[in-house]
């Protein structure tokens, strides 16, 4: 299994294969709201994502932990259609925070 344990805060989002799926690693600085929205809306259906990428998810998690916020994503998906996913659905939690 991958290890997410960071010990260096991120700034910039990074996606993670995982044994079940993938981990979204987000800076701190995310804005924690539009974060809660997005993994609600991920868990019952109703997110912007495309119905064929929403189709392979299982479950949605958030998590902190230091140094990042992890969302645990459980599926058949892969660290490039979550990044870009997270662009065209959650634009705001793409770019890094100021």
């Amino acid at each position: 299994m991958t290890n997410t344990n960071l010990t260096v805060e991120l700034t910039e989002p990074q996606a993670v294969a995982t044994d079940s799926g993938v981990d979204l690693l987000l800076p701190p600085a995310t804005p924690r709201d539009v974060l809660d929205v997005f993994v609600a809306s991920c868990n019952i259906g109703q997110c912007d994502c495309d119905t064929t990428f929403v189709s392979k998810i299982t479950g949605v998690e958030l998590f902190e932990e230091p140094g990042h916020l992890r969302v645990q994503i459980t599926g058949a998906v892969t660290p490039d259609e979550v990044l870009a996913e997270m662009v065209d659905s959650a634009p705001e939690l793409a770019s890094p925070q100021s």
